[in-house]
């Protein structure tokens, strides 16, 4: 089954492909991913198990931005025939009605359809773990099943399996956290220690139809027609980067699992399943706000404290699409923008921004586009040149 080392490798990670959602295919390679990670099915026997999806907010399917529901309900037959008693649950962000975003996603009929348990976040109530606030569902389940949407992220360049686990903090106790940890760094630390606290013992990515550019809700479709899974989250991490052309080191999620001793640079993941270099997409498209191999420039230290001010991706509301929900305005988590008319789109205060990408991320209407600054759109040239010349 092992067919590639991406690193020296301890832990598997699967790659399978899949083209659709058709329930009785993707049943089969869900459960091929799973045998393949070297997961035991068998001791979920008698257990409550949680899958945990992407639920970020009321986005239809045909969206991208949440978990599919085929591939919710396709894995809760897995472990419903391994014995299991299956919840379902997450906590979207905080501004969309929590029954709007389990009807939209279409994860509630999949729930009643397959007998699985529904469990919102929000309504359990939270408990102390590691300093944070967390629901008390994922603390009670003797089992967590984590199921990612593979997609590029505003703030952390890519969201995958640590970054889904932020889904266990509860509502709007996440732009609290954003406004804490404003930095993409700070952040994506923060989300690493989260992961840990909750620690899944298995994840799943829906790729089969993914989301690249500006995500984790205003990108392009990628239909990319791949299942990862593995039960080192870290691992699956860093394979995913792989499979999409992405230094993992320059996702900061990664990079924080490394630098808090989680996951070594030198050990990769062992890569099994169906071949990854016939899964590889020909490209993959990356958020405006990143910028290739800014992370071992030795000169951007030190330019970065200078002028980092200028050197901005900033979100900026169309007046031509906005609906006028204010749904921008309620994700903000340090209220950056003003809506005085509410005939009239919101405006964000550019010097009370601190570049999260909340709204973005809230908007279902894709009226929030991502301007990169002068200053970035040079610097980013100047990277890939450096790049490309030393054929990296």
């Amino acid at each position: 089954m092992q067919q590639g080392i991406i690193g020296r490798m301890q832990h598997k990670v699967a790659f399978i492909g899949q083209r659709d959602y058709e329930p009785i295919s993707l049943e089969a390679s869900i459960r091929r991913a799973i045998d393949a990670a070297g997961f035991d099915l068998a001791a979920v026997r008698g257990k409550r198990v949680l899958l945990k999806p992407n639920m970020l907010g009321a986005f239809a399917v045909s969206m991208a931005t949440t978990t599919h529901p085929e591939f919710v309900a396709a894995a809760g037959r897995i472990f419903k025939k391994a014995g299991a008693e299956v919840w379902v649950g997450d906590s979207s962000n905080g501004v969309h009605p929590r029954d709007q975003v389990w009807e939209v996603t279409g994860i509630r009929e999949a729930c009643r359809r397959e007998g699985l348990i529904e469990k919102p976040f929000e309504a359990a109530g939270s408990d102390e773990r590691a300093g944070f606030l967390i629901s008390k569902v994922p603390l009670a389940a003797d089992v967590i099943v984590n199921l990612p949407k593979l997609k590029t992220h505003s703030l952390t360049v890519m969201t995958l399996a640590v970054k889904n686990m932020y889904g266990c903090i509860c509502g709007l106790q996440k732009s609290a956290l954003h406004a804490k940890n404003p930095k993409p760094y700070e952040f994506s630390e923060m989300c690493v220690r989260l992961a840990e606290a909750v620690k899944p013992a298995l994840s799943i990515i829906d790729g089969v139809v993914a989301m690249e550019g500006n995500g984790p809700s205003g990108g392009p479709l990628k239909n990319l027609g791949v299942i990862a899974a593995g039960v080192n989250m870290h691992a699956v991490d860093w394979a995913c980067c792989v499979l999409v052309g992405v230094a993992p080191m320059e996702v900061d999620t990664v990079r924080a699992a490394v630098s808090l001793g989680l996951w070594r640079e030198c050990d990769g993941a062992a890569a099994v399943g169906d071949p990854i270099d016939a899964l590889r997409p020909a490209g993959f498209l990356l958020p405006a706000t990143y910028v290739r191999g800014v992370r071992d420039w030795r000169i951007s230290h030190f330019v970065t404290r200078i002028i980092w001010k200028r050197l901005k991706a900033e979100p900026s509301i169309s007046r031509a699409r906005c609906l006028l929900c204010g749904l921008c305005v309620r994700s903000c988590p340090v209220a950056a923008i003003d809506w005085p008319d509410e005939s009239r789109a919101p405006k964000i205060a550019k010097r009370r921004c601190i570049e999260c990408f909340c709204c973005h991320e809230a908007c279902p209407h894709k009226a929030i586009d991502i301007r990169r600054s002068i200053p970035l759109r040079i610097w980013r040239a100047l990277a890939d040149k450096r790049l490309d010349a030393e054929g990296r």
